[in-house]
């Protein structure tokens, strides 16, 4: 059986799996891994000399774990918060600064994104960004991750990346927080799929070990 069959196969059960958890279960788990990510983000906002910080993240949609924490503290500390406003026809997606969730509108597949004037923040800007919060279905503990079969966080990150190299800069770090069970043995990988550093649950922290 080939990678993309296997991955069709196992997004599918994973997607299933996360139906099936609860509403209250899910804010639980989605409130206490929130609480751990700020916790790291107020300790990384420490070590850059307290300075202003930026994130990019999804926003929750269905079973997703709920980000809403973790973005509401942010606009709190007065950080930028970035969001994806996606391109149906180049499968791509933009970044949009939001400032509150009167901005936020229903967008492509129902998914909530920002209304058409936030803010673009673009390509150029992109080395900027601290944390990039990437959503997914089931993760393993090298980084490894299935989205959701677009491929839109892959393209993403490959630009992000060029960009980094262009301008001589690090780039974020690659951030996922996951629900109980989405933490797997093993994911498989093909080249160019994206692998985050750091996995966030209702436990903890945990820092993925690439390759």
């Amino acid at each position: 059986m080939d990678v993309r069959t296997i991955k069709a196969r196992l997004r599918a059960e994973m997607r299933s799996l996360r139906n099936e958890m609860s509403a209250a279960e899910r804010l639980r788990a989605s409130a206490a891994a929130c609480g751990h990510a700020i916790k790291l983000w107020e300790e990384l906002r420490a070590v850059s000399g307290w300075k202003q910080l930026t994130l990019f993240t999804y926003l929750s949609f269905g079973s997703e774990l709920d980000t809403t924490p973790l973005v509401r503290h942010c606009w709190s500390r007065g950080d930028r918060v970035l969001a994806p406003k996606v391109d149906k026809v180049s499968r791509t997606f933009e970044l949009r600064s939001i400032k509150s969730v009167d901005e936020l509108s229903s967008g492509s597949w129902g998914i909530p994104e920002p209304v058409e004037a936030c803010p673009l923040w673009p390509v150029r800007q992109w080395s900027q960004l601290d944390w990039v919060v990437v959503p997914g279905l089931a993760f393993d503990l090298a980084g490894g991750r299935i989205g959701y079969g677009g491929g839109f966080y892959d393209r993403f990150t490959r630009t992000l990346l060029q960009e980094c190299s262009r301008m001589g800069e690090a780039g974020p770090s690659f951030v996922s927080l996951a629900l109980p069970g989405q933490i797997i043995s093993h994911i498989p990988m093909e080249p160019g799929d994206l692998r985050v550093d750091r996995l966030i649950t209702a436990e903890g922290a945990i820092s993925a070990g690439k390759g």
